[in-house]
């Protein structure tokens, strides 16, 4: 096998050289000596951050670097790496996703991972900004990935919270909300826990840019109004027709949510809007306002009448639908 004599290149030729290498081939150039491993960690350094996601039910890393990725992932057995290697080739196709794949086997995913990872993070530029949990897992072993996650970055970009691997009730509220004490959230934050303790309350701390809950029935009134996201999802939701009214009223009068730019929360009678919108309004089939539930974050198609409320200040307005889709009847509301 032919060598190259990378480390006797010139600094600059040296660089031109490591910079044309994947994350990964700058790992292995790093593991071939020590001067080697130094001559990366200096390299990197002058380099931009590299995005990096965590998902722990697939024990896996992923770099992103523009529309290129590499992922790295560790499975308990062969049949597991084999089922996730044709997923991802699936995927890769259907999407259109460049994604270079490594896909190791171990009895221990969770260590092995952390432990790759801490090496991987000693010699690139990188940190994790973006996490997938699942809460399925053992209480002591999702308090170990929260505390890893929270020493390297207290606020992830984007954060997605499920529980696919089991009904794990007993240990999982108290692990969601061990979450929101160590990590907080800048951008999108997706929570799509289907089943909480029937007592459980819990307040999300920070302002997510995006706020989804897929059952909100903890958000009671109170909560709604301490929510501080621009943008907010909550399905299955508890809060009743008239709590929903006086949200509208204190926004009108601006007393709260003066950064909101849209928010959907599910309705369960199918005469909601009579009390809903029971406060001065208008109504509207204004084409630009009907196209604007089409587009971010509703993607709603309008059905029926909008109804258009404004806000004390004479600043803002705030347009509101309600629809039955395929998971139930909303309220849309967006501000323009």
């Amino acid at each position: 096998m032919t060598t190259f004599p990378l480390l006797q290149l010139p600094l600059v030729a040296m660089e031109h050289v490591l910079c044309m290498m994947s994350p990964f081939e700058l790992i292995d150039v790093s593991l071939a000596s020590s001067r080697a491993k130094r001559c990366v960690k200096n390299f990197t350094r002058t380099q931009q951050i590299i995005s990096t996601s965590f998902d722990n039910s697939h024990h896996s890393i992923t770099f992103q670097i523009k529309r290129m990725s590499w992922r790295y992932a560790i499975k308990m057995n062969e049949s597991h790496a084999s089922r996730y290697k044709c997923v991802n080739q699936l995927a890769r196709i259907h999407f259109k996703t460049d994604t270079e794949l490594i896909i190791k086997v171990s009895e221990k995913p969770l260590k092995e991972i952390i432990k790759w990872f801490d090496y991987a993070r000693e010699v690139l530029n990188c940190k994790i900004d973006d996490v997938s949990l699942d809460l399925g897992y053992p209480s002591s072993e999702n308090r170990e990935t929260i505390d890893w996650i929270a020493a390297q970055n207290k606020t992830m970009n984007n954060m997605e919270i499920l529980n696919d691997l089991g009904e794990s009730y007993d240990h999982l509220n108290e692990d969601l909300k061990y979450i929101m004490k160590r990590i907080h959230v800048s951008g999108r934050f997706n929570l799509e826990i289907e089943k909480y303790k029937d007592d459980f309350r819990m307040e999300i701390p920070g302002k997510p840019a995006y706020l989804c809950i897929l059952n909100a029935q903890f958000i009671d009134y109170e909560q709604l109004l301490k929510l501080k996201s621009p943008v907010i999802i909550l399905q299955n939701s508890i809060l009743t027709s008239q709590e929903i009214n006086q949200f509208l009223r204190s926004w009108i009068s601006c007393e709260t949510h003066f950064e909101l730019e849209a928010i959907e929360i599910s309705v369960s009678d199918p005469d909601a809007m009579i009390e809903i919108i029971d406060l001065p309004h208008e109504k509207t089939n204004d084409p630009k306002i009907v196209k604007a539930f089409g587009g971010y974050p509703h993607y709603h198609q309008v059905k029926n009448e909008i109804f258009t409320i404004k806000r004390s200040d004479g600043k803002k307005r705030a347009s509101v639908n309600i629809d039955r889709l395929w998971y139930g009847r909303s309220l849309f509301l967006i501000v323009h």
